[in-house]
């Protein structure tokens, strides 16, 4: 047989060049949710859901109203009376007024009228009555509704790898068949001298090692891998294996048979069946690799060399197949890392729940059953008995869960949906922690996150930023009140507020709220402070207090922790108006009555200003796609990319 040489070698830049250009194309299909394990996400997962779906017990104990247990102590408890008690599952109703209380079982719902939970170890029971040794505040030992995920929010995106964080994520919302990506990878080893694992070692044969690793990393990558088993060096054989592998995968990776070797025959097959894009790559290891395409199936002979056929895995193969699928893999294995903030000890032995920005290492445990803590979090770090404290700058080792695929940029503050816009567009992996802002603002403070969503509005009736009477000035006062010169504020965009009714409702104003049952937002949020300014606006204009509007409007003093909660309210009639953002409104069916349009800006860390990641996000931040993709009520204006 004529020994054929290897074509010119192309540099492995023109091989990254070929490779990325070959079309491999992954179908669509479902999976059960108990099948879905290192699969990759075809779609976004938005939950239709809150989870928890109702404001939840934590602790065992009794339901009661706060200000019933503000007067009591250990030595003169208070006496409610029992209306009787609910166990987890339960769907009994009571209704709790001044005096009363019920007993009721960690993850148990909680009675209307009661807005915190004793625990049991303060309590004792005589005679149908419950008695109070130790006060409570309000939301105390309560998970709220939407406090873990948020009905309406991108749980998971697409391209994700499941692991097992979010297969209990997606059953914790209720999702039984998953949509995901199945991109069959054939796998074929040839040459005279493999042998299977588990068989006899014969003379002058080797083990084929190839197909496994092969197969794991196609795995690893999220790809479905396929044996095709060990082909001899027979080119009828070896033709016959290719023209199945061709009908079944979407890629086919062969090893052995590349070189330039009489006995390695692979690029003639190819040539004959479709074409040689590239016979070797000037790289070592791994220069006898082929590049073809038979049918439209992109083929890769990979070397027969364990080592390098690895190697060249890794470089190239495992590129393109994240690509195709829109996922990175992880691999399985522990980390250093230094803590990110100062953590206190529980003063137990404790396996703390962490996530890595960098190598920087911050707690991602948001409490007793919140399915979030292992979401948002890459491993954890064992924390021992006798360590009461760790400060920041500490080294850790972090143990990894499984394949794990870490953020890029950590962004704390108030939510928004321009968030994921920015997500989509830089290709980054953000984690987010929707803190609302004042949340934020001490995150930067802490140190704990990179870059925080802020919309904090201040009055400022002169100085510098003056161009009105009474300008409202946002988020620069509170950064200066705070003393925050570890960052920078860069402005970002502007986005109308307003009120959120039914399509019916006759409120056509703020003027319109009193006598009206309002669903407010929390303390701390931008939102609700701007609906402060703009109360007190009006009040004045009136010649009334601010205090007199406000106590003329039912439920002005009520806070809900998110956009979600607000629409529910309205949407399911306890509420007559809620304030929110027209992109809220408009996602629920739920008419828009603007009031005013905020500041949102971003907060960033000057430490990491200069990292890749932060460019790239404040480059798209100040794109025109970015401009033109926001959703409706958010838009750029003159000042977006602006670094204060």
């Amino acid at each position: 047989m004529k020994r054929k040489e290897y074509r010119e070698l192309v540099s492995v830049g023109e091989a990254r060049r070929i490779i990325n250009s070959l079309q491999v194309r992954p179908e669509k299909e479902s999976s059960a949710l108990e099948n879905a394990r290192g699969k990759i996400l075809a779609e976004d997962i938005v939950t239709k859901i809150n989870v928890p779906p109702f404001p939840r017990a934590t602790m065992d104990g009794y339901a009661v109203r706060a200000e019933d247990t503000y007067a009591c102590s250990e030595t003169e408890p208070v006496k409610l009376r029992l209306l009787g008690n609910i166990p987890a599952g339960s769907d009994a109703k009571f209704t709790i007024s001044t005096g009363e209380a019920v007993e009721i079982a960690t993850g148990a719902p909680i009675p209307e009228g009661a807005d915190a939970v004793v625990m049991v170890e303060y309590t004792s029971e005589e005679n149908g009555a419950v008695f109070i040794s130790r006060p409570v505040n309000g939301g105390e030992n309560i998970m709220k509704a939407g406090s873990d995920i948020l009905k309406g929010e991108r749980v998971l995106r697409r391209g994700r790898k499941l692991g097992t964080r979010e297969i209990g994520v997606l059953a914790s919302i209720g999702k039984k068949e998953v949509p995901v990506l199945r991109l069959p990878v054939g796998i074929i080893s040839t040459g005279d001298e493999l042998t299977n694992p588990g068989e006899t070692l014969g003379l002058g044969k080797v083990y084929d090692a190839n197909s496994y690793t092969l197969y794991a990393g196609v795995q690893e990558c999220g790809a479905f891998p396929l044996l095709y088993g060990i082909v001899r060096d027979n080119e009828s054989v070896m033709g016959k294996a290719l023209e199945t592998a061709v009908s079944e995968c979407a890629l086919i990776l062969t090893s052995g048979s590349t070189s330039s070797g009489a006995g390695d025959v692979m690029y003639r097959l190819i040539d004959e069946a479709g074409e040689t894009l590239a016979h070797g790559i000037n790289i070592k290891p791994g220069k006898p690799v082929i590049i073809g395409i038979i049918k439209d199936v992109p083929i890769i002979g990979l070397p027969g060399n364990p080592t390098s056929a690895l190697m060249i895995f890794n470089e190239f193969v495992a590129p393109l197949l994240r690509k195709s699928l829109g996922a990175e893999a992880g691999i399985r294995k522990t980390e250093d890392g230094i803590m990110g903030t100062d953590l206190r000890s529980e003063g137990r032995q404790q396996l703390l729940p962490v996530g890595m920005v960098r190598g920087r290492v911050y707690p991602a445990d948001r409490g007793s059953g919140a399915i979030t803590s292992l979401s948002g979090a890459d491993g954890f770090i064992e924390i021992l008995p006798e360590t009461e404290f760790i400060e920041a700058g500490t080294p850790v080792e972090v143990t990894l869960f499984g394949e794990v695929e870490k953020p890029d940029i950590l962004i704390a503050g108030g939510f928004c949906p321009g968030l994921d816009v920015l997500e989509d567009l830089t290709g980054l992996r953000f984690r987010t922690l929707y803190t609302g802002s004042s949340g934020g603002f001490s995150a930067i403070s802490a140190g704990t996150a990179d870059i925080v969503g802020v919309n904090m509005p201040s009055r400022h009736p002169e100085g510098q930023y003056r161009t009105l009477p009474k300008e409202i000035r946002y988020n620069i006062p509170t950064v200066e009140a705070m003393g925050l010169s570890g960052a920078v504020l860069v402005k970002g965009y502007r986005r109308e507020v307003g009120l959120l009714v039914g399509q019916d409702s006759p409120i056509s104003g703020l003027e319109d709220l009193p006598g009206k049952r309002l669903i407010n937002r929390n303390r701390g949020s931008g939102t609700r402070a701007l609906l402060e300014i703009k109360i007190e606006e009006l009040a004045g204009k009136r010649g009334i207090s601010k205090k007199e509007f406000t106590n003329s409007i039912p439920g002005y003093v009520s806070g809900a922790k998110s956009e979600v909660a607000v629409c529910e309210a309205v949407l399911s009639g306890k509420a007559d108006a809620g304030v929110g953002l027209r992109n809220c409104a408009e996602r629920n069916s739920l008419k828009f009555v603007k009031f005013a349009e905020e500041e949102y800006d971003f907060l960033v860390r000057k430490e990491v200003l200069d990292t890749p990641e932060i460019r790239k996000f404040l480059q798209t931040l100040s794109s025109t796609e970015f401009a033109s993709k926001l959703p409706a009520g958010l838009q750029v204006y003159e000042r977006t990319g602006e670094i204060i």
